[in-house]
């Protein structure tokens, strides 16, 4: 009977495996897997997000995100601003370089979808992100609960 070590060992695998994809794919595009992901993310969600919101919706140390989007910025893919409202927030904005991009970017991880999809049924993808919605929630109960 499988239990959540082999669920760990499988998700280590997962990760690792989608990573090296990523890397080969974002390559080309002379990115690394963390600038692709501020980048889908900006890309999904919106321009202009604080810096701070990309740390926490992508769950990246301060440092690691400042690092990508000093990247980014001097590869000329996004520029940050100064929030009008609160002067200590920077917002993180894409330029036309980045939409230029941004089909190619979104299509190195989409298929990266497509080998993870491979032999899955739509009911089994909706079980998985279902039991994987729960466990990820349980983390981060358990992570509010020990900073108090």
């Amino acid at each position: 009977m499988p239990n959540i070590k082999d669920i760990w060992l499988y998700a280590n695998n997962v990760i690792r495996s989608s990573r090296q994809f990523l890397n080969e794919g974002l390559r080309l595009l002379n990115l690394s897997s963390a600038e692709g992901n501020i980048l889908m993310h900006l890309f999904t969600k919106r321009s202009g997000i604080k810096q701070e919101d990309i740390v926490a919706q992508l769950d990246i140390s301060k440092p690691a995100v400042s690092r990508a989007i000093a990247s980014l910025k001097k590869k000329g893919y996004v520029k940050s601003y100064k929030d009008s409202m609160d002067k200590r927030v920077r917002r993180i904005f894409l330029t036309q370089k980045a939409s230029r991009i941004k089909a190619e970017v979104e299509r190195i991880y989409d298929e990266i979808y497509v080998i993870a999809a491979e032999g899955v049924s739509e009911e089994e993808a909706d079980s998985f992100i279902e039991l994987f919605g729960r466990i990820s929630r349980n983390f981060s109960r358990a992570s509010r609960k020990q900073k108090t």
